[in-house]
């Protein structure tokens, strides 16, 4: 039982860095091997028993997410285009479509 809810937390976890779909996180899970994993999946790591080595692997990618983003944010003219990108999709979504 402690195992699943581990998992879901990863699961979590990975909703957050950019996995957002329940697809997207079952080929995490299963369809890409790792080097961190020595080769494998983080199924295959997993079910090894491997369970600190992958939520590794996942914390290190959240904590390099989190600096990213945090970089982001302090690169005003990065912020200015994401505004700009962002008013402009705001009014194209305003706009009446055309038939």
């Amino acid at each position: 039982m402690e195992l699943n809810r581990r998992a879901a937390a990863l699961n979590e976890v990975l909703g957050r860095i950019g996995l957002s779909t329940t697809a997207s996180t079952n080929d995490w899970w299963n369809l890409t091997s790792y080097p961190e994993l020595g080769g494998r999946t983080p199924t295959q790591a997993w079910l090894a028993g491997d369970h600190e080595t992958v939520e590794a692997l996942v914390v290190s990618w959240f904590d390099r997410s989190e600096q990213a983003a945090a970089r982001a944010l302090d690169d005003e003219s990065f912020v200015r285009m994401l505004d700009s990108r962002r008013k402009a999709l705001a009014e194209a979504a305003a706009r009446p479509r055309s038939a």
